[in-house]
């Protein structure tokens, strides 16, 4: 059995390489799941990843009201990481989340259309457009 509390490289080893579901694993159940099981942290349910991006905008602003999240001046193991697409302009706000896990130098653990879940490092992000990167540490 895998102790998901302490074993982060068995967590991503685990869901590498499944795919994205709007309905199912999306980008923020994937950082619920991984929050949950390696980091004991309940965060709020989103059913299905909205598909317009002022809902997605919207969504995920909402990390600015939940009570006791720290924003980190740089990456830290566990934080939620919002970023944007480059060159999206809805005020440069964040469209995408993922977890910052510690592993292999450090990286994102996160799922989109069409890759399906995988860890990037901050290059590989960049060269996928993703950009504007923010890290939050849940209470």
């Amino acid at each position: 059995m895998i102790d998901m509390e302490s074993d982060a490289a068995a967590f991503v080893d685990l869901v590498i390489g499944r795919p994205y579901e709007p309905a199912g694993l999306h980008c923020w159940e994937l950082v619920r799941q991984c929050q949950q099981m390696l980091f004991g942290r309940e965060l709020p349910p989103v059913l299905v990843a909205p598909e317009r991006t002022r809902e997605l905008v919207g969504l995920m602003g909402l990390r600015h009201a939940y009570a006791g999240w720290r924003e980190a001046p740089a990456p830290e193991h566990g934080a939620v990481v919002f970023m944007t697409r480059n060159g999206h302009d809805v005020s440069r706000a964040a469209c995408h989340a993922g977890v910052w896990l510690d592993l292999d130098g450090g990286g994102v653990l996160h799922t989109d259309d069409p890759h399906g879940v995988v860890f990037e490092t901050m290059p590989e992000l960049a060269a996928r457009n993703w950009a504007d990167l923010s890290f939050f540490t849940p209470a």
